[in-house]
């Protein structure tokens, strides 16, 4: 178990969006970031990429890297515990908010079981913005993450979804892969029914984000969004 003041396992967001000028990272969380030198990442190569867009004052050959993606075994993420033994760890996702439809949810948990203290750290959401954005109930509403790759099972799936929001009024959040997207979109255009509101949130936070809330019906009769290897989310809305 850690002594009385343990180290700190910093949730760290990891936008989509990298411009030049940081638009979406407050200062604070950037200058916890700088101070972290181990850093529990899905890939290395996009953290590294990342930590220099953030301007890191240590070069990445003296920073520490473990991977943790659906691979990991779970012997694995527990050693990653001696990493916060001896210091503060930053945790990364590929992109966006880590342990949110993520593997670094195994290693939150373990965090928490063993005392240490865990600190998300302030940047943009893609699942609050979308919802944000959408005009649907930010009352009530559910994230599912990942459909079912299987057409049949997604179809039944995406049914099952149109249900719960009609008979509850909740809004109902899901993503799929990037080079799945279409394939997503144009089988709620065909599954849902024509009064049912879907909202596509496309790349958001960068200059080219897409943000549209429609009828299916509507979505049927307008131009086919661009959505092929691009980070989306999909929100219904049925009455």
């Amino acid at each position: 178990m850690p002594d009385s003041s343990p180290n700190t396992l910093y949730l760290i967001p990891t936008p989509i969006a990298r411009r030049k000028e940081n638009l979406v990272l407050p200062e604070h969380t950037l200058n916890i970031i700088r101070t972290v030198n181990t850093f529990v990442v899905e890939k290395m190569q996009t953290a590294q990429s990342f930590l220099q867009w953030v301007n890191h004052p240590t070069p990445d050959y003296k920073q520490t890297f473990r991977v943790l993606n659906k691979k990991t075994p779970d012997h694995e993420i527990i050693s990653f515990l001696q990493l916060l033994k001896d210091g503060n760890v930053g945790l990364m996702s590929e992109a966006g908010a880590p342990g949110v439809a993520d593997p670094g949810a195994k290693f939150v948990n373990l965090a928490h079981q063993n005392g240490y203290s865990v600190q998300p750290l302030v940047g943009p959401s893609s699942i609050l913005l979308a919802l944000m954005g959408s005009g649907m109930n930010g009352q009530s509403f559910a994230f599912h993450g990942y459909l079912p790759i299987n057409d049949s099972e997604r179809q039944k799936r995406i049914q099952e979804l149109e249900r719960e929001s009609a008979s509850s009024s909740q809004t109902q959040i899901f993503m799929e892969t990037p080079h799945r997207n279409m394939s997503l979109l144009e089988q709620l255009l065909q599954t849902c029914r024509p009064s049912s509101k879907l909202c596509i949130a496309c790349n958001l936070t960068a200059d080219d984000q897409f943000l549209k809330t429609r009828r299916i019906m509507e979505w049927k009769n307008s131009p086919t969004p661009d959505l092929q290897k691009k980070p989306c989310l999909f929100l219904l809305s049925a009455s």
